[in-house]
């Protein structure tokens, strides 16, 4: 919510002027109010010089992290996703109190619904806010390993005497002002909230069903972060009670965590505070119960469905894109440490062991039995300026200029530090790669096709930490690479990992010719193969080659699968693959067989679902094709101007369906 009279460089004196107005009662009483994180926070403003100078620095952090952000292309918003480890510490005087997994299991699941806009209701937002519907990429799992770096549940169990928890972010003391927090005020301490998301389970005194820590107390209370929430409200099951039973007290506590304000600004009902947010219509005062759209006050309407007002659970249903943008910001600026840490990764029996991710999903375990498809990585991206440790979205290499890469290497190890050489390559992207070839630079055929890009040194990365190293590189120029048509300026990556100067390097896998097998074989070997589309005529459009990089002719297919956990893009529009050239002659050649496939005008193949294929390619030794793809939306079935679709295109031989490589479309809509 903006005020459009006031000046931007007015908000943060508004931080020093608001005047809050906030209350907050249990769920027992139908109507009321649902937060305690805003108490006292105009009387910290006034009282506390260092809190009211954090809270205008990160105000002004956010700001400038927002605007960078947006002054690039289109594409800057987040593609990839960011997975927070949390604990769950319930404090119980009764047993009652003390919810079940499953309850807590709950939550979690209501978390990932509800940041990643999978929640069923989200049907129901109103049609003049649909475009504006945030799918946040934030994802939530329960811990896997605890400060000590034993294995967890991510739940903890402390019996209490206390009868219910009182807080008071005005107090003096760390125990008076959030006592579930401490051990020695009849609570439980938090871990490290670095690496993990505190959430304590409880009975809150008198009305709260919840509160939340500010990021700007994250450098001098960390032992306070974190978020607190009734055992009344929690979840979506057990003592969950209506009509905060939806688990959706977690999602607005846990939006304040990342430093979103309430939608009306928290100024009573004066039409004059702000949440910072350009998206979020101006209000008048909170919402209760479940309005009737449209609801309207501030001479426009109340956006009440969103989390950060005080509708029922089952009222409240989205985030906007700009509170997205806002919780982005404060990952990438305050609350770093959350986006890498290793929490969510079960402990090795190894005391030292740098790696770095497949996907986001991956534990390092060798080989990987997790991860399907071994060219993903996050844990590599390109910028086209050096600000990849603020900004850590990839964007596609620019030819023929100076790009960064950016490598992040951790030590999943439990008991020492660990150090390594880290070596990168380039590659001209291709679903078809293999090793040492072309990474090695011995390919230059039609262009040079691969090259080392530099090597680093990790230098000692302490147990559970980690360490991001930067590359300049300057892109091959994409005049080189005309005869591959529209693919010009797509690249492959990988990175190496080196603790030994000779063979095997210190890989557990002895390498081979098989790129895909020696990446899944040592976690010390990481790819990225990622096209992000770019506007064209009829739709979004994105090229990708496709190579036999071995010395025997070879026969191909090509599937084509929706990302698991992303929507689907065949619901939204039609996907076409246009197979260019020789390329298509030879599949032509071959009877064009395929499943899920409609061949239209002239080299056209309409895809029908997820799971495509395109088979009996057969290709030479070394010869390469180019395929594109082009998604065109369907203006009708489109609701959110900012929707991230991402589509798989993976190599396998066809014989035995070996794999051999892939990449990943990214089609993002809107601005």
């Amino acid at each position: 919510m903006k005020n459009r009279k006031i000046e931007r460089n007015y908000y943060l004196l508004l931080i020093l002027s608001a005047v809050i107005f906030i209350t907050s009662c249990k769920p027992k009483e139908p109507g009321a109010l649902r937060c305690g994180t805003m108490e006292g926070y105009q009387e910290r403003l006034d009282s506390d010089p260092q809190f009211a100078e954090n809270e205008v620095n990160l105000e002004q952090e956010i700001s400038a992290y927002i605007k960078n952000m947006r002054a690039g292309e289109f594409t800057e918003f987040r593609s990839g996703k960011v997975v927070i480890p949390v604990v769950v510490h319930v404090v119980y005087a009764n047993a009652t109190e003390n919810v079940t997994d499953a309850q807590i299991q709950s939550q979690i699941d209501v978390l990932n619904e509800d940041y990643r806009r999978l929640n069923a209701d989200v049907s129901n937002v109103p049609t003049d806010f649909q475009t504006l519907v945030a799918d946040a990429r934030i994802e939530f799992k329960l811990a896997e390993r605890d400060p000590d770096c034993n294995p967890t549940s991510g739940i903890t169990r402390t019996s209490t005497t206390v009868s219910s928890f009182d807080h008071s972010s005005t107090a003096a003391t760390p125990t008076a002002r959030n006592p579930v927090k401490f051990a020695s005020s009849g609570g439980v301490d938090g871990w490290p909230s670095e690496e993990y998301l505190n959430l304590w389970v409880c009975d809150l005194s008198g009305n709260t069903l919840g509160y939340a820590s500010f990021p700007s107390d994250l450098a001098s209370r960390p032992d306070e972060d974190g978020v607190v929430i009734d055992y009344e409200a929690f979840g979506d099951t057990g003592t969950a009670a209506a009509p905060f039973d939806l688990g959706r007290t977690a999602t607005h506590e846990i939006g304040h965590w990342l430093n979103l304000k309430h939608i009306w600004g928290d100024d009573g009902t004066a039409c004059t505070g702000t949440d910072y947010v350009d998206d979020t219509p101006n209000q008048a005062g909170y919402n209760t119960g479940c309005p009737t759209h449209p609801h309207s006050s501030c001479s426009s309407d109340d956006m009440f469905m969103n989390y950060m007002d005080y509708v029922d659970d089952d009222c409240m249903i989205m985030f906007s894109n700009g509170q997205s943008d806002r919780m982005d910001a404060v990952l990438y600026t305050t609350r770093t440490g959350i986006v890498s840490s290793q929490a969510d990764v079960p402990p090795p029996t190894v005391s030292q062991d740098l790696y770095s991710r497949d996907m986001m999903d991956d534990v390092g375990d060798e080989p990987n039995t997790i991860s399907s498809h071994m060219y993903k990585t996050d844990d590599i991206w390109v910028r086209h300026s050096n600000d990849g440790i603020t900004n850590q979205e990839h964007q596609n290499p620019v030819g023929n200029a100076t790009n960064y890469v950016y490598v992040r290497v951790r030590n999943r190890g439990c008991g020492t530090a660990s150090s390594g050489e880290v070596k990168l390559y380039w590659a001209k992207a291709s679903s078809g790669l293999s090793w040492p070839a072309p990474w090695d630079g011995s390919v230059a055929t039609p262009a040079l096709m691969g090259n080392p890009i530099g090597q680093a040194s990790t230098g000692s990365v302490a147990e559970s930490d980690f360490v991001i190293l930067e590359y300049a590189w300057t892109a091959p120029n994409p005049a080189d690479y005309s005869s591959f048509g529209a693919d010009k300026t797509h690249f492959c990556l990988l990175s190496r990992i080196e603790t030994s100067s000779t063979a095997p390097y210190g890989m557990t896998f002895a390498e081979t010719s098989n790129l895909g097998q020696n990446v899944r074989n040592n976690n010390n070997i990481v790819w990225k193969n990622i096209t992000v589309s770019e506007p064209a005529a009829g739709g979004r459009f994105a090229s990708a080659l496709i190579s036999n990089y071995t010395r025997e002719a070879a026969n191909y297919k090509i599937v084509f699968e929706v990302v698991k956990g992303e929507e689907s893009l065949f619901d939204y529009g039609k996907v076409i693959v246009i197979i260019q050239g020789r390329l298509f002659e030879i599949w032509k050649e071959g009877g064009m067989e395929g499943e899920a496939i409609e061949p239209g005008e002239k080299n056209e193949v309409l895809l029908l679902k997820s799971g495509a294929t395109l088979t009996n390619l057969k290709l030479r030794a070394n010869q390469s094709g180019v395929i594109d793809v082009r998604f065109e939306p369907d203006p009708k079935q489109i609701k959110y101007n900012r929707n991230v679709f991402k589509l798989d295109m993976v190599q396998y031989t066809a014989e035995d369906a070996e794999f051999i490589g892939g990449q990943t479309f990214t089609f993002r809509l809107g601005n």
